[in-house]
């Protein structure tokens, strides 16, 4: 094996190995940022369902009110 030969296979290790680490951090970095993303998600619909019930409530609650004593 040549010089050359031992360089280019060196050369090679060491760019898939940075590859590699570049892959692992960009992977890691999209599921922590998606996962908050989800989380965020989540909870925006959890608070818009709670929103929403809490609407239907006071509409019953102001028919209800209506039908008995008319205001």
């Amino acid at each position: 094996m040549s010089a050359a030969q031992g360089y280019a296979t060196r050369y090679s290790a060491v760019q898939m190995l940075a590859f590699s680490e570049a892959v692992d951090k960009t992977f890691g970095l999209v599921v922590v940022f998606g996962g908050i993303g989800v989380v965020v998600n989540v909870l925006l619909l959890y608070i818009f369902v709670l929103v929403r019930g809490e609407h239907q409530q006071n509409e019953q609650y102001r028919a209800e009110r209506q039908r008995r004593f008319g205001d």
